[in-house]
């Protein structure tokens, strides 16, 4: 398979592309998305108010006639150098493939990093998760706890504290700028997070059957390694202002990208610019 454009990853980013695509008069295109759906991680908070541009981005991204290959996860990414295009291998239900591409946009998004990343002390119990996975725990009919401690900010934990709320879910947060994580509890399953207050040094233990914890991003490049784009230190794909790497005809935007935030509040503009620079490369 050939296309003018593959755009690997059809979250906000991913779908942003795709529309600016479509109205700059582009026919082959191939969207690719390791979940199931259009949206990625966040998908289960388009609902909610924060993420209302989000919905109606992927409402018209779902109009397009490209095609968006779901399930698809990208393992590598190379430069055929005698074609002189991008070979991408994607690992599918049907099994692995390789596109060819003439230009590529990385749009593969980021998980969000968990305790683990941060190195909080105590147990490992059950019911410690992310707000991603507390929503996507909801979305396949689970209810994460009865009393969740939600540590963070921002819209994404906003969202996550509505659609627990919604599911009648008590939800207690704590705000990791006046709070430090000391200690997570329990056994089986976790039963209090231990708190230290930033200014007084007080320490509190807040009950709770379930933690909803994260802060900042690893951003998904696995399948770069090899490859000769460059990454930083976080593996963010590292770009210029108008979202090129440092490889022709590849571009990057969104939370996978070094130009990315955690909230994802500009990554539908990264990525209209990210595209418009790709499609000029050689102009």
């Amino acid at each position: 398979m050939k296309v003018e454009l593959a755009i690997v990853g059809a979250g906000i980013s991913g779908a942003a592309a795709a529309l600016l695509a479509k109205a700059s008069g582009l026919e082959r295109v191939l969207a690719t998305e390791y979940e199931d759906r259009m949206g990625g991680l966040l998908r289960g908070l388009f609902a909610g108010p924060s993420f209302a541009e989000e919905a109606e981005l992927m409402r018209r991204a779902a109009e397009l006639p490209y095609e968006f290959r779901f399930r698809a996860a990208a393992t590598s990414l190379f430069f055929d150098e005698d074609r002189g295009t991008h070979l991408i291998g994607l690992q599918g239900p049907a099994g692995h493939e390789d596109v060819e591409a003439e230009r590529v946009l990385l749009c593969s998004g980021a998980f969000e990093k968990p305790r683990e990343a941060r190195r909080i002390p105590g147990s490992r119990p059950a019911g410690v998760m992310t707000p991603t996975m507390s929503v996507g725990l909801l979305d396949r009919g689970y209810v994460p706890g009865r009393r969740v401690l939600l540590a963070g900010r921002g819209r994404v934990v906003d969202g996550a504290e509505r659609r627990l709320k919604e599911r009648g879910v008590s939800v207690e947060r704590l705000d990791p700028a006046l709070w430090d994580i000391a200690g997570v509890q329990g056994r089986e399953r976790v039963d209090g997070v231990l708190a230290r207050h930033v200014a007084s040094g007080e320490e509190r233990l807040w009950p709770c059957d379930a933690f909803v914890y994260a802060e900042g991003r690893i951003p998904c490049t696995f399948y770069l390694k090899g490859s000769d784009i460059e990454r930083d230190e976080n593996h963010a794909v590292v770009v210029d202002e108008a979202g090129r790497t440092n490889a022709y005809r590849v571009s990057a935007a969104g939370s996978c990208s070094s130009a990315g935030d955690d909230e994802h509040r500009s990554s539908a503009e990264q990525a209209r610019r990210a595209l418009a620079s790709l499609l000029s490369w050689d102009d």
